[in-house]
């Protein structure tokens, strides 16, 4: 059976709301990819977003797109070698060795940065991400401490917010509970080789 694609759906837990995404392989590497519908502060939300990552699951573009209320929204980020980090055509400075995105309103971003990261159980690591704060919706880099406890259980901080949890993921690095933010309503099990599609006409 092929890891992948899998599928999830998580259900928000601060504040009503879901969110389904897809992990899937693609020519390059690997493509996250889902919608959002939440109960934002100024309003209900649907954001669908985009991370695309190479083979060693190193993020290469977002895009994320939709609504908050009656604002919208439209980012493209993307990475070139010798231009760095770049979103709506405008560089960004100072991130240019980041190799992580994280998207404030989901936690599919977090199985990239487990996936490239490939720590063992007791190890631990620092590094920054790029990312979205969802308070502006601007890119900013994140100091971030993973520390592996066991094959499906991880600590999680960040420092500069004074925040720590423990993330419980699936055998392939899939989030299944993040305390007080979301957990997984589904099983996110990969489409069986051979299995049909629903087609609809």
């Amino acid at each position: 059976m092929n890891e992948l694609p899998r599928y999830v759906l998580w259900r928000r837990i601060d504040v009503d709301g879901m969110d389904a995404c897809s992990v899937s392989q693609s020519d390059e590497g690997y493509v996250t990819s889902g919608v959002a519908v939440y109960l934002a502060e100024n309003g209900p939300a649907r954001v669908s977003y985009e991370v695309t990552c190479d083979s060693e699951w190193r993020s290469r573009s977002v895009r994320v797109s939709g609504w908050i209320g009656r604002s919208r929204i439209s980012l493209t980020l993307s990475r070139s070698s010798g231009t760095g980090w770049s979103v709506n055509g405008e560089r960004l400075h100072g991130v240019d060795d980041l190799q992580d995105i994280d998207l404030g309103f989901t936690p599919a971003t977090n199985t990239n940065a487990l996936k490239r990261l490939r720590l063992a159980n007791g190890t631990a690591t620092e590094t920054t991400a790029l990312w979205l704060d969802v308070k502006d919706w601007r890119f900013k880099p994140l100091r971030q401490v993973y520390r592996r406890v066991s094959d499906t259980v991880y600590e999680y901080s960040s420092p500069s917010h004074d925040y720590h949890t423990e993330l419980t993921v699936d055998g392939f690095g899939i989030v299944r509970s993040y305390p007080e933010l979301w957990e997984a309503i589904s099983h996110p099990a990969p489409r069986l080789d051979g299995a049909s599609e629903v087609r609809f006409t």
